[in-house]
């Protein structure tokens, strides 16, 4: 199982709005795909919250096939759409998590 985790800084001034896009227009999008599951988002707890917020959004992969076809049919575009909407207001990175059985 692979967890594609991104992790995205919005600005004060647009971090309800972005929220609001994550949960009504990316996260929709994504599922529907069909490739990536069980999305998860969360706020970072970070010494400096003055200048905006820290959010992780996760899903859940089978394998990196899976992932690499979602980012080829669909990631791309997502990403597209989040810039021109957002601009440099929201920044993010991604990082793929491999889960160890324990």
């Amino acid at each position: 199982m692979i967890i594609f985790n991104t992790t995205y800084h919005a600005d004060h001034s647009r971090k309800d709005e972005f929220i609001s896009w994550l949960k009504n227009f990316y996260i929709p999008a994504v599922l529907k795909h069909g490739g990536l599951q069980e999305p998860q988002l969360t706020r970072i707890f970070a010494e400096n919250e003055e200048e905006g917020i820290s959010l992780s959004l996760q899903f859940k992969s089978p394998d990196t096939d899976t992932l690499e076809r979602w980012h080829e049919e669909c990631g791309e575009t997502l990403l597209c759409d989040m810039q021109k909407k957002f601009g440099k207001q929201v920044l993010g990175f991604s990082t793929l998590l491999e889960v160890i059985d324990l």
